[in-house]
């Protein structure tokens, strides 16, 4: 996979971007413009079915996860089988995501990230992730450093693979700026797609001096072209902060979470 990205016009740090991957295997070209949102779709109990979320919301581009597929034995069989754009019936942009969250919620996780990564591409996905370890804000700086540390080498690991997949290679580091700014040097040598992770607690606890602090960390210390994904970034109050700050892509399966609860999302 070959990603490119061209900026068409920009005002302070936000930019509206043309965003294309070209599967080099078979020349297939897909676009998108960005900001762009990536619907996180719900594999087991989904609020709105791929036909809507094409229909409806005119998704070009979407997120799901890969960990789920590969631990759910008749989905994983089919999948791999089908490829992921007939299994969904979604011809655009398909993200996947490696198992982060689940190893952030439940501690550990029964897959190698090499595992994952071969599996995201087996299914076809255009856009993968290896398996960083997410570091919830105001953790221990040691901890974080140590999480730190196993997320770049997974990040290396993926490089070093050499697959048919673009990699949203995630930027850890808690609320550590030096940390933050680290990993997104380190991480900007050699992916394209920069990934801001860990932020989800800092917007549901609207501390958003400290995601505006991160967001600054990481885009003054990637390169400027790279596109940067803010991870789990779905609230209309913040997009336009997030974009004005420079980011371009974001996915969120609040609008399915927050419906599970009987409650829905407005503007402000």
């Amino acid at each position: 996979m070959k990603i490119s990205f061209e900026i068409k016009d920009k005002d302070i740090a936000g930019r509206i971007g043309k965003l294309e991957i070209e599967n080099e295997n078979n020349s297939m070209k897909k676009t998108i413009e960005t900001p762009a949102l990536m619907p996180v779709y719900g594999l087991n109990n989904p609020i709105l079915s791929i036909d809507e979320l094409k229909e409806k919301f005119n998704a070009k581009i979407l997120m799901t996860n890969a960990y789920m597929l590969f631990k759910t034995e008749e989905k994983k069989s089919k999948v791999i089988e089908q490829g992921i754009h007939k299994f969904l019936n979604f011809d655009g942009i398909v993200a996947v995501d490696s198992g982060s969250y689940q190893l952030m919620k439940y501690g550990d996780i029964d897959i190698s990230n090499a595992e994952i990564l071969k599996f995201e591409e087996k299914i076809g996905a255009e856009i993968g992730s290896f398996l960083d370890i997410p570091t919830l804000p105001d953790a221990y700086k040691r901890l974080a450093e140590e999480n730190l540390l196993v997320t770049l080498k997974r990040a290396k690991e993926a490089k070093e693979l050499n697959l048919n997949l673009i990699i949203n290679a995630a930027i850890q580091g808690s609320t550590f700026s030096d940390l933050r700014a680290k990993s997104a040097r380190e991480i900007s040598k050699n992916f394209e797609l920069n990934a801001i992770g860990g932020i989800v607690r800092l917007m549901e606890e609207y501390r958003f001096e400290d995601l505006v602090n991160i967001i600054v960390a990481v885009k003054k210390n990637i390169k400027a072209g790279n596109v940067v994904h803010a991870f789990g970034l779905g609230h209309p109050m913040l997009f336009g902060l997030a974009v004005g700050l420079g980011c371009d892509i974001f996915d969120s399966a609040a609008y399915a979470l927050f419906a599970r609860d009987k409650r829905y999302i407005t503007k402000s």
